[in-house]
């Protein structure tokens, strides 16, 4: 049987400020109304049944990831969550563990959840060809031909063709400037895409040939129960460096569709529709005398410009990056530099959401902060209490059951109430329609951790 492995654990940095720590680009909906991780679940339909889809995640993530596929069907316990990222060897080796638990003969496809993919029907052709492969022992992977001279990409140089596949002589890094341009010119060179297709059991063997502690450390697990006490002692590895750039038995099978793993802004560039200057105004823009300016916005702003030149500018309601096209791959840089200032626009947006729903900061000043939430039908936050706090809520709309100090209270439409520092509380929807409040908080101290939970829905 084939089954799927989605890895969806990855921050994609290179893509802020629209992504962050806490919303990664894989849950973000970049292109049409579809995010990119359900897209990914999308393009599956009719080669993997939905109760073999596995996706591969980090804790904090499993109630985002529970909620965009809820609608495909696959099943809670197919997430399985990672305490920390490990990189992409450690978690395809996980479920080639723990499915090949289920099935010994379990082909594998392995996919990254943020990838954009035209033309469906290829890629379902290439996949075929690709698990035919695959069943003859194989280590498959998905080659792309190269369309620029990328820097941001890895590459496979490629052998002789043989009875529908390719052969791999070599699995290479990321080019400077100069290789790969040589590279674009030589047709034996494609782009790593980094899908992989491959038995479970002949993955297991390189990774106990090439990874001897992954394989022990992957021994130890029988279930998902055994992760959070065997995780924290695997050492960070990707699949193309562990295994790949080492093992005899690789397979390559050209992409026959367009693919880009949107590994930057200027790989987004690529995709959308340019004017006669070459610029791309993705929201609310307006250039003058510009050229090869491309212009991403998610705020209520106008963003314009005047007589520049192959620039990004990317503008979100706290933070605007503007970068040179050439420099694109570089904003993990800087998005490392605000890790190191602590400051919390890597990690997370104005508007953070939630299992329950969402809040977005209104305002902050010293001793008050000012957030809307919004809680989803029949959700409730936990019954909790803050220490350096007082809050004042006031709703919107929808109708807000309250517990407060154990008394309980329904609030309506222009009607407020005021929770006391220290007091036990909890909110709660108890209709189908979105109930939204305005919260303000006043005290000395007004972050998230200022929370202390009694009970809680989401086991926080």
């Amino acid at each position: 049987m084939t089954y799927a492995v989605i890895l969806a654990g990855g921050v994609g940095s290179r893509f802020w400020p629209f992504s962050r720590e806490l919303e990664p680009k894989q849950f973000m909906k970049i292109i049409g109304e579809t995010s990119l991780l359900q897209a990914t679940v999308q393009r599956l339909k009719g080669l993997v049944e939905p109760r073999r889809v596995y996706i591969v995640t980090n804790n904090i993530y499993f109630y985002e990831v529970k909620a965009q596929v809820a609608k495909f069907g696959i099943p809670d316990e197919n997430i399985i969550l990672e305490p920390q990222g490990k990189n992409t060897a450690p978690a395809a080796g996980l479920c080639a563990k723990l499915i090949s638990r289920i099935d010994k003969d379990a082909v594998l496809l392995v996919l990254p959840s943020d990838h954009y993919i035209k033309n469906t029907g290829n890629f379902k052709k290439t996949i075929k060809k690709a698990i035919s492969c695959a069943g003859k022992d194989f280590l498959v992977t998905i080659g792309i031909k190269p369309s620029t001279a990328s820097t941001g990409y890895g590459y496979i140089k490629s052998g002789a063709g043989k009875g529908g596949y390719i052969e791999v002589e070599k699995f290479l890094e990321k080019p400077d400037l100069s290789k790969a341009k040589k590279y674009l010119k030589d047709k034996r060179f494609f782009w790593n895409s980094g899908m992989f297709i491959w038995k479970a059991s002949v993955f297991l063997e390189e990774v106990e040939k090439y990874l001897p502690g992954l394989y022990d450390s992957l021994r130890s697990i029988n279930s998902v129960n055994d992760i959070p006490e065997i995780w924290p002692g695997i050492e960070p590895v990707s699949v193309d460096y562990g295994i790949m750039e080492h093992s005899k038995g690789i397979a390559l099978i050209p992409a026959d569709f367009y693919w880009t793993d949107l590994g930057s802004w200027e790989a987004l560039a690529e995709i959308f529709p340019k004017d006669k200057k070459g610029n791309i105004s993705n929201g609310d823009a307006l250039n003058v005398d510009s050229h090869g300016v491309c212009v991403f916005a998610r705020g209520n702003r106008l963003v314009s410009t005047i007589g520049v030149n192959n620039m990004v500018i990317a503008d979100t309601p706290d933070a605007l990056l503007v970068c040179d096209r050439g420099r694109a791959q570089d904003v993990k840089q800087l998005v490392e530099r605000l890790k190191a200032l602590k400051r919390k626009e890597h990690q997370v947006h104005l508007t953070e959401r939630r299992p329950w729903g969402s809040f977005t900061v209104l305002q902050q000043g010293i001793g008050f902060k000012i957030k809307l939430i919004e809680l989803a039908s029949k959700k409730r936050l936990s019954l909790q209490r803050h220490k350096s706090r007082a809050e004042h809520w006031v709703v919107v709309s929808g109708v807000a059951k309250i517990t407060s100090d154990g008394k309980v209270s329904f609030v309506r439409s222009n009607e407020s109430v005021y929770i006391p520092k220290g007091r036990k509380h909890r909110l709660e929807n108890p209709l189908r329609s979105p109930l939204k409040i305005v919260e303000v908080q006043t005290g000395a101290y007004l972050e998230e951790d200022d929370i202390e939970r009694f009970e809680d829905d989401f086991k926080r």
